[in-house]
């Protein structure tokens, strides 16, 4: 054998293992993507919960907003442009996540709307 054919063996042996390396880094990095770096996944891809963030409660990714406070501005009668106006902050693809998501969620997103009540002095 040549060094030449060697070299050309050596080549594709590497390659080889460099892709295998390769395709379990992007296995890791899909799984660890679809889960949030500290959030668990949801249906919803603008939406997490991170349980160092108010207890684990919906969120908006990359944010501390709760999906409570989108839905309490909708409910209050806000279209989503003046939710965004609001709370400039969002994105209206996350607004609408997280209506989404209060849609889909509406007892859960009422009960934590519920626990975060003011209650008001008479």
């Amino acid at each position: 054998m040549t060094e030449t054919t060697a070299d050309v063996q050596t080549i594709v042996r590497r390659l080889g293992l460099l892709e295998e390396q390769l395709q379990e880094l992007q296995s890791l990095l899909s799984s660890h993507v679809a889960r949030g770096p500290a959030g668990a996944a949801t249906e919803h891809p603008y939406i997490t919960r991170v349980d160092s963030i108010l207890g684990g409660e919906p969120i908006i990714k990359g944010t501390r907003t709760p999906v409570r406070a989108v839905a309490e501005h909708w409910k209050f009668g806000d279209a989503p442009e003046e939710i965004g106006r609001k709370l400039p902050h969002l994105h209206l693809a996350q607004i609408f996540a997280a209506l989404s998501y209060y849609d889909d969620h509406r007892d859960e997103i009422e009960g934590y709307i519920a626990l975060n009540r003011v209650p008001v002095d008479d």
